[in-house]
């Protein structure tokens, strides 16, 4: 009896094992398709994620003009904008600032150079705003001349001020330089193979690492195949908040550890929005019921359509490199170390 009970226990284990080796032959064929993941992992991702996450940079941009103001009557146009216009009315001027916060991640590392990538309206500020009276006369109201320029990025290495390198308005790609003062310590760097969106499917799984809203977060997101891929742009239903443009966005290729760098987060779908406002000098008290008499004024704003996020390709990120490639090689670069 004791030697049956052995044998149906043997036979048990080895049907139990030969089950087991089905699962996992069939899980690793299903996984080996070259393409990328659609289902979660099924170990840790955590310290891919862990390492990632020292290569983001949480990016400030702070612009400050020299504001101009003029009286309706004073019929002024914007050809007649000199030097000498703009002193006569300097008793008329302000200095305002604005900032936008986005995710810088660095690319590149080398001989006390840091390269940094990040979204080109995060960093793209115009150099002179102008106001009308009426759009049809082009009276001037005011003009905005941009006089200083702030870039800055935390946990970096003293040095000198962040400039940009190379920028690309329509594909709102930008990269910037910093040059640091020499000392031992190694700056991470996003050095993950560079991927192709061609690989992407309906339901891709990709990771999006960055700073919405200022905090360092990682999200997970699915890809819908879409026709704006044929101009370098993939969506995703990651849900946006401002401070997320430039975060890099990666898929994982037939399992772990296999992540690669498919591109950049940019922007959200958005709805256009008139809103009234008050003057800027209005101040609401404890009660918000108080009653305001002032001027009322017309502003625009936009509404994010969460859960609609557009990024921009590592193919059109590496192809900015190469159309760059001597504005980039001018700022001390080595063209051949960016990227895998």
């Amino acid at each position: 009896m004791q030697k049956v009970n052995n044998l149906v226990c043997l036979v048990l284990l080895l049907f139990l094992f030969s089950c087991k080796s089905s699962i996992i032959d069939n899980e690793s064929s299903f996984l080996q398709d070259n393409k990328y993941d659609s289902e979660f992992p099924s170990k840790s991702v955590s310290k891919e994620l862990s390492y990632i996450s020292s290569t983001v940079k949480k990016l400030n941009v702070l612009a400050f003009y020299s504001n101009y103001y003029f009286p309706k009557d004073s019929n002024i146009v914007k050809n007649m904008i000199n030097d000498s216009l703009l002193s006569s009315f300097s008793l008329n001027n302000s200095i305002t600032h604005n900032s936008v916060l986005g995710t810088a991640s660095v690319v590149y590392a080398d001989n006390n150079i840091i390269g940094l990538l990040t979204c080109a309206h995060v960093v793209d500020f115009e150099d002179t705003v102008y106001t009308y009276y009426n759009n049809d006369t082009k009276i001037l109201k005011s003009v905005a001349i941009k006089i200083k320029q702030q870039n800055h990025v935390g946990s970096l290495e003293a040095g000198e001020a962040i400039e940009i390198v190379s920028i690309d308005k329509k594909m709102d790609i930008a990269l910037l330089i910093k040059k640091a003062i020499p000392f031992d310590q190694i700056t991470p760097v996003l050095n993950y193979p560079v991927g192709n969106i061609n690989d992407l499917q309906w339901g891709s799984l990709v990771y999006i690492m960055g700073y919405p809203l200022g905090n360092l977060m990682v999200t997970r997101a699915i890809v819908s195949v879409t026709n704006k891929m044929k101009t370098g742009i993939f969506v995703t239903d990651a849900l946006y908040n401002h401070g997320i443009s430039g975060s890099p966005v990666f898929a994982i290729r037939d399992g772990l550890p296999n992540f690669e760098l498919i591109g950049m987060a940019s922007s959200a779908a958005a709805q256009k929005l008139n809103i009234l406002v008050t003057s800027d000098d209005f101040k609401a008290q404890n009660n918000l019921k108080t009653p305001y008499e002032g001027n009322i004024f017309v502003d625009n704003s936009k509404l994010i359509s969460y859960g609609v996020t557009y990024s921009v390709s590592i193919d059109e990120i590496v192809n900015f490199v190469r159309l760059n490639e001597q504005a980039i090689l001018d700022a001390g670069f080595d063209i051949n170390k960016f990227f895998k």
